[in-house]
């Protein structure tokens, strides 16, 4: 069976279309953000009878994040450490659990600004040397050094995300697939055996 002839208009037509399409797929299709939220100098101690977790964070995609902040956004670097006894055919029986968080924004004379508990603030114009300034060193308390029993294996989770804050939480649920974070979460795993 021959194919009907086509008329210049529906040849254009259809061509359109498939540029269209094909437009329409790249952009869906981006690459994702090229940022992510490194974990550097991991360690646990007994400091003064508590379990203590000392890391530090490296943000990289810098360009991604500058441009966030400079929109007049506000973000946070949300960290949840867990400590849980491990488990072979069950799941890991939790211990102690914290979390930390801390606000990066934009002043209006230029400057950034990221809010540390319990520390201040601490001001630079220089985006990547504020956050080795501040974030180089962050300490969690996981509780009292006590919960640990000789002989057991232990499992400490880090989750590491940094989300902008000034997304309302139904938009966030309600367009689940869409990634609102300024970086993706990253979670890091460290087994032990006191």
């Amino acid at each position: 069976m021959p194919f009907p002839k086509s008329s210049p208009q529906g040849v254009r037509r259809r061509a359109a279309w498939l540029a269209l399409a094909f437009f329409a797929t790249v952009w869906c299709a981006r690459p994702a953000f090229a940022q992510e939220l490194l974990l550097s100098n991991l360690v646990l101690n007994n400091f003064e009878g508590k379990i203590r977790v000392r890391f530090g964070v490296e943000p990289t995609g810098l360009d991604r994040i500058r441009q966030v902040l400079v929109a007049g956004e506000r973000l946070s670097l949300v960290c949840v450490a867990r400590l849980a006894v491990k488990r072979d055919y069950v799941w890991n029986r939790e211990v102690s659990g914290a979390k930390w968080e801390s606000e990066v924004r934009r002043l209006k004379g230029g400057d950034f600004v990221v809010s540390l508990p319990g520390q201040g603030s601490m001001a630079d114009k220089d985006l990547s040397a504020l956050f080795r300034k501040a974030w180089n060193e962050i300490l969690v308390d996981l509780g009292s050094w006590d919960r640990l029993e000789r002989g057991q294996t232990y499992v400490l989770t880090l989750e590491l995300t940094l989300v902008r804050q000034d997304v309302s939480p139904w938009l966030k649920k309600g367009l689940f697939f869409w990634p609102f974070d300024a970086a993706p979460p990253v979670s890091y795993q460290l087994d032990f055996t006191y």
